[in-house]
């Protein structure tokens, strides 16, 4: 069985009932999440940003990145939601700036836009390796953005954008399991 259908196998059985379509295609996509929001929901995605700032990456996330201890990242937080609603997908990101161009790391550091759009406006080919799906239990910054409760479970994934053999972005996603609070994308 593929590693990504055993996955999706584990985590019905830990949450107790099957997935929707929708919530295993935002699982396992190796393309734009945001551009399969907008055709779900046949609105613009926005980013609401709640975290942006340079941090130093420590081993663990050097070790993640592939790049040297101590070397700058840019750590994202973000809702991806529809104008004047919910959040859809609550994502955090990394991104080593070492050997960025300025007007990405502008683009990364000033401005809501999500990365995929940010790729598409530098133009800049990438592929997307996924690195794990799980159901985890919402945090406390998980509760403010799907008014979930402390605890209940959401999907998970983690996965690295690549371009030119290097790890570009390391992204997490997160969204609900709860049917009421995706019911407006099935």
């Amino acid at each position: 069985m593929d590693e990504m259908l055993e996955a999706i196998d584990n985590i019905e059985k830990r949450i107790g009932f099957n997935l929707s379509n929708v919530q295993k295609i935002l699982l396992t996509t190796d393309g734009s999440v945001t551009r399969i929001l907008e055709v779900l929901t046949k609105k613009p995605v926005v980013i609401e940003t709640k975290v942006k700032t340079i941090i130093k990456a420590d081993e663990d996330l050097a070790k993640a990145l592939k790049i040297e201890s101590g070397e700058d990242v840019n750590f994202r937080v973000v809702h991806l939601k529809n104008p004047d609603d919910r959040a859809l997908v609550f994502a955090r990101s990394w991104t080593p700036m070492k050997g960025l161009s300025n007007s990405i790391k502008r683009d990364l550091t000033s401005v809501d836009i999500p990365i995929g759009k940010i790729l598409i406006k530098h133009k800049i080919e990438t592929r997307r390796e996924i690195m794990s799906i799980d159901a985890i239990n919402a945090d406390d910054e998980m509760v403010k953005a799907f008014d979930v409760k402390l605890g209940d479970l959401m999907l998970s994934r983690y996965y690295n954008i690549i371009h030119e053999a290097r790890i570009l972005i390391r992204i997490n996603e997160v969204f609900p399991t709860s049917t009421t609070n995706f019911l407006h994308l099935m």
